[in-house]
C-alpha cells in the first residue's frame, strides 16, 4: 500500500529498473531491514539478475533467518529458493556446508504434509556445483532418483539431470533412461520431464548406443519425453546419415501436432544443412493441411533461403486449393 504520493519498496524497485546500480544497492538494504516476503522475494530477484559480490553477507544471513526452526518461517520455502538464485553467482567454498544442508532439506508441512522443499533443493544443487562441482555430482545422482520428486514439473530431478549432464556424468542420466521399469505400458515414465531431460542432456552419448534409446523411446505414450528424444537426436554428435534417417522417420510417424510443430520448429532453429534438407523434402511430399501450416509457417521463418522462399510459397498454394 502507499501514503500519499510515497511509493511502496516494490514500486520503488521497479522505478529503478533502468538504473541497476541504484536497484541493488536499494535492494541490498531492503534486505537487511525487516521487511514482508512480498518486498523481499522481488529484491532477491533482482539480485539474481543483477550478480553483486557484496550481497553475499545479507544473503546468507537472510537465508539463515528463514531456515531456523526448521523452517517455520517459510513453509514452501519460497523464500529460501529466492536467496539461493540471488547466492548462486556470488557463492564462495565457505558456503558448502550450508549449501549442503539446503540440498538435502526435507520439510513436511499441514494440513497435507506433502514435501515442501522441491525448489529449495534444486536451487541448492545449481549453487553447489559453482563451488564443488564433485560434491553436487554426488548429490544429482541421489536427487534424480528421489521419492519426494514433484509429479508436476519432475524437480529436483530435472535440475539434478542438467547438473549432471553439464558435468559430462553420463552413464548415470544413461541408467535412469534404460531403467527396466521406466515405462508403463498405458502411461509412459512415472516422471517423463526426467525422461525428458536425460534423454536432452546424452548429446554426447556413444552413438553405438543411441539407437536403443531410438527404439526404446520413439513410440512413448509421453509426448514429453518424445520432445526429449528429438532434442536428443537433433544434438546428438552421430552422423548426418543417421541422424537424418531418424528425423525423416519422426516427421512421417508423429501423430501429435504439438509434438510435430515442436520437432519441426526445432530441426528449423538448428539450421544445419543437411536436417533443413529432410524438412524440405518432408515438406514437399506433405498432404496433411494441418502439417502444411505449421511446415509453411517454418518455411517462412527460413525465407532467408532461397529454397525455403520458393516452398512457402509452394506450401501456400497448396493451403489454398
Amino acid at each position: 500500500m502507499t501514503s500519499g504520493n510515497r511509493l511502496s519498496p516494490v514500486q520503488q524497485l521497479r522505478e529503478l529498473h533502468n538504473r541497476p546500480n541504484e536497484a541493488v544497492a536499494f535492494a541490498l538494504k531492503l534486505l537487511t531491514e525487516r521487511q514482508s516476503k512480498d518486498v523481499l522475494i522481488p529484491a532477491l530477484e533482482l539480485l539474481a539478475g543483477y550478480p553483486h559480490p557484496p550481497a553475499r553477507t545479507p544473503l546468507l544471513a537472510l537465508y539463515a533467518r528463514y531456515a531456523r526452526d526448521k523452517g517455520v518461517h517459510d513453509q514452501g520455502a519460497f523464500l529460501r529458493r529466492a536467496v539461493m538464485a540471488a547466492l548462486e553467482p556470488v557463492a564462495r567454498v565457505d558456503d558448502i556446508p550450508m549449501l549442503n544442508r539446503a540440498v538435502e532439506t526435507y520439510e513436511f508441512w499441514p494440513p497435507d504434509f506433502a514435501e515442501d522443499a522441491v525448489l529449495l533443493r534444486a536451487s541448492a544443487l545449481v549453487a553447489l556445483s559453482r563451488v564443488d562441482d564433485e560434491l553436487a555430482c554426488f548429490h544429482a545422482a541421489r536427487l534424480l532418483v528421489d521419492p519426494y520428486t514433484a509429479p508436476m514439473t519432475g524437480e529436483p530431478a530435472v535440475t539434478a539431470a542438467r547438473v549432471l549432464g553439464a558435468q559430462g556424468q553420463l552413464t548415470a542420466l544413461y541408467l535412469y533412461a534404460m531403467q527396466p521399469a521406466l515405462e508403463s505400458e498405458d502411461h509412459g515414465p512415472p516422471w517423463p520431464e526426467v525422461t525428458a531431460e536425460c534423454l536432452r542432456q546424452l548429446t554426447d552419448l556413444p552413438d553405438q548406443l543411441l539407437p536403443g534409446l531410438v527404439a526404446r523411446f520413439a513410440e512413448s505414450k509421453s509426448a514429453v519425453v518424445r520432445l526429449g528424444l528429438y532434442d536428443l537426436v537433433i544434438h546428438h554428435v552421430v552422423g548426418e546419415a543417421q541422424k537424418m534417417a531418424y528425423l525423416q522417420r519422426f516427421l512421417a510417424e508423429c501423430d501429435d501436432l504439438d509434438c510435430y510443430r515442436y520437432l519441426v520448429m526445432s530441426v528449423a532453429a538448428a539450421g544445419r544443412t543437411e536436417l533443413l534438407e529432410v524438412l524440405r523434402a518432408a515438406a514437399g511430399k506433405e498432404r496433411d493441411l494441418d502439417r502444411v501450416v505449421i511446415l509453411s509457417e517454418a518455411a517462412s521463418i527460413l525465407g532467408h533461403y532461397p529454397e525455403f522462399r520458393a516452398l512457402a510459397k509452394l506450401l501456400d498454394e497448396r493451403l489454398q486449393k
